[in-house]
């Protein structure tokens, strides 16, 4: 089984709403984060038709939804389409990641299958 199917099945993965998608910040560089999960991370690339010529590590800054900050870092696994996944070695706990959920759900509960409060 391959690292990336392993990593399918251990995480629990958060997808964003378009309005509310945490930032990464990495040097002089941001990017916009599509999916989240413990172990890995999707970023938006602006341009689709781009191929990732980045580093094939990164290190920086991730800003939640929620406002939370913290430091993560990862390694370049693929491209697919108009994002970039990376297999995070420093992340998002697993209560961090609980947290941000719930954000979600109380602020679009239609997303999540639940009726407003």
């Amino acid at each position: 089984m391959s690292e990336d199917a392993e990593q399918r099945r251990a995480y629990f993965r958060l997808r964003y709403p378009e309005k509310d998608r945490p930032r990464f910040r990495s040097g002089a560089e941001a990017f916009v984060v599509t999916e989240l999960s413990e172990g890995g991370m999707r970023l938006h690339l602006a341009d689709p038709h781009h191929q990732w010529s980045g580093p094939a590590s990164i290190d920086g800054r991730l800003r939640l939804a929620s406002g939370d900050e913290l430091e993560v870092s990862g390694e370049f696994l693929r491209e697919a389409d108009d994002e970039v996944v990376f297999q995070l070695q420093r992340g998002v706990d697993l209560r961090t990641m609980l947290e941000e959920q719930k954000y979600l759900v109380r602020k679009y509960p239609a997303m999540f299958g639940r009726e407003p409060r």
